[in-house]
């Protein structure tokens, strides 16, 4: 099958945040931090303007996305084993025997069951393939695929059909 595709892989789309990744049986990593990377691929026909859609409508929607996670901490709100707890402009969170306490406007609360490169990826291309949908209807548009970068060699995708 034949089919065109788009991939915006530019210098600023990119997030600098701390998380930690959950194990299970209360063993997770220690709180660290990445600067990420981010990048998308959508596939699809030809719109009669010739292209799947346009770079210059895609590339601020990725940089509002990465905005939004960059300079938080990333905790994950789907997982039963973290038990986060609002307090007097501090979010605490419990893991295990781990205890933590974060600023509230240093936390970025996020609807995933981990804080994993994965889940990240699946997350922005979610919140990507909606914000798409609602600004440019997104017709043609039959694939997309977002890759979050942890590291220089180490990178997670997540592709869905559009």
């Amino acid at each position: 099958m034949a089919a065109f595709r788009i991939r915006i892989d530019h210098e600023n789309l990119k997030f600098s945040s701390g998380h930690f990744v959950l194990f299970g049986n209360g063993k997770c990593e220690t709180l660290h931090g990445h600067n990420y990377r981010a990048w998308v691929e959508l596939e699809g026909a030809l719109q009669p303007s010739d292209y799947v859609l346009d770079f210059l409508a895609v590339k601020p929607l990725m940089k509002e996305i990465c905005e939004r996670l960059d300079h938080h901490v990333l905790l994950p709100t789907e997982n039963a084993d973290l038990k986060i707890e609002p307090g007097d402009s501090v979010i605490g969170a419990t893991y295990g025997q781990k205890r933590y306490s974060f600023p509230e406007e240093d936390v970025l609360l996020l609807p995933i069951h981990n804080t994993s490169a994965e889940l990240l990826a699946r997350y922005i291309c979610r919140v990507l393939r909606e914000e798409i949908k609602n600004r440019y209807g997104g017709d043609g548009v039959t694939m997309i695929r977002v890759g979050v970068q942890e590291s220089f060699g180490q990178e997670a995708s997540y592709e869905e059909a559009f």
